[in-house]
């Protein structure tokens, strides 16, 4: 329990440590999360992602990077068993929710963790690992430098199989983000196209804008709404995903949907005039 981790000692720094999370440290570490990404997630998520799993436990699984007795960083590391072609199994790893504290950027943090993550997994018998970097966190240019190389396309295709689950996981998502204080108390809809094996379904959900963020108390209201989006969940994932890459990289993307017809909006005078500033 939250023994030493050292990383190869390639790159270990003056008064840099490396361990594995002690039980009793899972709030602290849920808090360094949160204020390294701004934020991560809640308490439910932390539990979903990481306690429910089976076999998963924080002393093992959970690296800590020390600067100079401080917090400064860590990274997860979950391991499973693969299948092969061949019927034969693998221990394999992911590696994921590497951070940095802000206070300790620019110091290497981020490769002693990811170094010490690959280490953990050779010693605990893994042959491969996996690590599935999302653009507006981790550049995936930076991977090849710890040993990843590219396997996959980036284009991944998937199918929703719980239209409901997925909606809910779309709304947590927007609901931290932030928006002008000029468009609170504005409503917003959001109606997303699933495609199912019984057909088209939709889902929709009406929000307000409350100090700058989005509240379930629009569903209980009957006025219409200031903004409506409508799309399907794919054309959706792909405005989402534009959204972290360059600014101009969003703008041509929803151009381009709105033009194909592949996204609506309707929106009200009062929503036109503080969007235009009037």
């Amino acid at each position: 329990m939250g023994e030493p981790a050292t990383d190869s000692g390639k790159s270990m720094k003056s008064g840099e440590s490396v361990r594995t999370l002690k039980h009793g440290e899972e709030a602290a570490h849920l808090n360094v999360l949160n204020l390294s990404f701004d934020p991560w997630g809640t308490e439910e998520e932390w539990e979903r992602r990481y306690l429910l799993h089976p076999d998963f436990d924080v002393s093992e699984n959970v690296v800590i990077v020390e600067g100079n007795g401080e917090w400064a960083g860590g990274g997860t590391a979950w391991f499973r068993e693969a299948l092969l072609k061949s019927n034969k199994t693998v221990r394999v790893y992911g590696a994921g929710d590497l951070y940095v504290h802000p206070h300790h950027r620019g110091k290497g943090v981020y490769s002693t963790a990811m170094r010490s993550l690959n280490q953990l997994a050779q010693k605990k018998g893994s042959t491969l690992g996996f690590a599935y970097p999302a653009i507006y966190r981790v550049p995936s240019l930076a991977l090849p430098k710890y040993g990843f190389v590219t396997v996959f396309y980036p284009m991944t295709h998937v199918f929703v199989l719980n239209p409901e689950k997925f909606f809910q996981f779309l709304v947590s998502r927007a609901k931290k983000a932030y928006f002008p204080e000029k468009f609170n108390g504005m409503l917003f809809k959001l109606r997303v196209l699933f495609k199912t094996p019984d057909g088209k379904r939709e889902i929709a959900g009406l929000f307000r804008i409350e100090e700058g963020q989005l509240s379930d108390s629009g569903a209980q209201t009957k006025r219409h709404a200031d903004l409506t989006v409508k799309a399907e969940v794919e054309t959706l994932m792909q405005i989402i995903s534009a959204f972290y890459l360059r600014r101009r990289a969003l703008i041509l993307t929803v151009f381009s949907v709105m033009l194909k017809r592949q996204l609506g909006v309707r929106f009200s005078v009062r929503f036109l005039k503080a969007f235009l500033g009037l």
